[in-house]
């Protein structure tokens, strides 16, 4: 029998990406014991409202920056030059392959919304989901929500026993926009592509992370 390889996918919009986003998907490979991780940063989110000054290329380079020194991790530039509106359910179909499990990585929050997300049933089909708890939801409830999904759609949801780090881009995007240092939230490399470049100046960056 071949074995199948253990694909993961990390998305999101990753503005900026920051140290919880690294440390979440370094959790994720070791939790899950990924082959292989794709970060996905979305052109366009469906469940988000993103600034007008946004620039998806920018992010995606940024991503590249954060973590490009993990082993097994690999930036995809799918989604972004896909163009239009980031669908779950067509990336999945995209890393989909005979020979691979997918394993797709969510917090709680999206945990628990995730059966009103376009053809929700195609991607517990595609992906098993993979749960790692971003806020102080109850564990009961995730449980819960898991054990729903099993019995509405044969999904195979796992929760990761890790909280991540307490990290929001929001917040990061503000204090940049007024001059303060970010140092302690993101990875160097991110912080110098973010000077270099003059990212989040004054009344930019105000989307919902």
């Amino acid at each position: 029998m071949i074995m199948k390889k253990r694909i993961g996918l990390y998305g999101g919009t990753f503005d900026p990406p920051h140290n919880g986003h690294v440390y979440a998907a370094g959790m994720f490979l070791e939790k899950m014991s990924l082959d292989r991780l794709f970060i996905m940063p979305a052109n366009i989110p469906p469940h988000k409202r993103i600034s007008v000054y946004d620039d998806p290329h920018l992010r995606l380079e940024m991503c590249k920056a954060a973590f490009e020194n993990i082993d097994g991790v690999e930036v995809s530039d799918y989604e972004i030059l896909k163009k239009g509106v980031s669908y779950t359910v067509d990336t999945l179909n995209y890393l989909s392959g005979c020979d691979r499990e997918i394993y797709m990585l969510c917090g709680d929050d999206m945990l628990l919304s995730l059966s009103s997300w376009r053809r929700a049933e195609e991607i517990f089909s595609l992906a098993h989901i993979v749960c790692m708890r971003r806020y102080n939801t109850d564990d009961e409830k995730l449980r819960e929500c898991a054990e729903s999904y099993r019995k509405i759609y044969g999904a195979d949801v796992y929760l990761i026993d890790e909280t991540a780090v307490p990290i929001s881009s929001t917040e990061i995007r503000e204090r940049l926009s007024l001059g303060e240092s970010c140092e302690s939230f993101l990875p160097s490399a991110v912080e110098k592509y973010i000077e270099k470049h003059g990212l989040y100046g004054k009344g930019i960056g105000k989307s919902e992370e």
